[in-house]
């Protein structure tokens, strides 16, 4: 596992069209985020480092986690598609012990970009705003609000491409992440926003309380209210606190680890 996982990791972070595609993503937001590009992450004098840091997550979850996606989706199909599969079953090393490292060495590497553009911006803040605070903020925000999204959505663009063509699962990757994640379901009734959807709304406004006052409690329920006024997916939507906090990024986890069991019984059932 461990030599899979280095071996994964080096080859993916020297790779030179993710690190393009990354700045290009990046150059947009710049381009078309005015919270983004502002210097204080939204213009607010009064806006404490906390808040900027919480703020800055779902700006950098819009698009960044579709680079992320599609960057990993030729990863665990690479194998068989150069006929290498046979080889590597002759190792000392099992199925499951592979599938592990290429897992979280590819999603580290892919997330390397990720995480220099976010400390960078959040760097920006700090020297704009003069507050060194934001980048223990940035720390915390970054482990809790968007790690577990990453690592449930890491797990997805690896499974999806053992079903469909790696670039029919791009696609699909990119109208899934536009359609059940970013838009709202006051638009497109979805089950976004909600504890099983990745962009960390829960974190957000359950364990960071971002914009609420004191003992004010976030309702996505209320906030996205679907198009007939029933909520298609409002059960799904419980109140934002601290333990929901919580229980969405188990799920994360959780849906990671069940999304990865089926590849592995995939790998079982072509073995046999």
């Amino acid at each position: 596992m461990i030599a899979t996982l280095r071996y994964e990791f080096l080859m993916q972070v020297r790779r030179p069209v993710m690190w393009i595609v990354y700045a290009l993503t990046v150059a947009v937001l710049l381009a078309t985020g005015p919270g983004f590009s502002t210097l204080s992450l939204g213009g607010s004098d009064a806006r404490d480092a906390k808040t900027a840091m919480v703020l800055l997550a779902p700006i950098m979850m819009t698009l960044m986690p579709i680079v992320y996606g599609c960057m990993l989706a030729d990863r665990l199909v690479r194998d068989r598609r150069l006929g290498v599969d046979a080889v590597l079953d002759t190792t000392p090393a099992d199925r499951t012990g592979r599938l592990v490292g290429k897992y979280l060495g590819a999603c580290a590497a892919t997330a390397v970009p990720f995480l220099a553009a976010y400390f960078a911006r959040a760097l920006v803040y700090v020297v704009a705003e003069g507050r060194p605070s934001a980048l223990g903020w940035a720390v915390a925000v970054f482990v809790t609000t968007v790690v577990p999204g990453l690592l449930f959505t890491g797990a997805l663009a690896l499974a999806g491409p053992l079903l469909m063509p790696p670039m029919l699962f791009r696609v699909l990757f990119v109208v899934y992440w536009f359609c059940f994640v970013v838009i709202p379901p006051s638009v497109l009734p979805s089950p976004s926003y909600s504890i099983i959807s990745p962009e960390g709304d829960y974190m957000r406004y359950g364990l960071y309380r971002e914009g609420l006052a004191e003992g004010e409690v976030y309702r996505p329920s209320t906030a996205y209210a679907a198009l007939d006024e029933t909520g298609y997916f409002n059960f799904l939507r419980p109140d934002a606190t601290p333990a929901t906090a919580l229980l969405w990024a188990a799920l994360m986890l959780a849906l990671a680890l069940a999304l990865l069991a089926l590849v592995r019984l995939h790998a079982a059932r072509t073995e046999s």
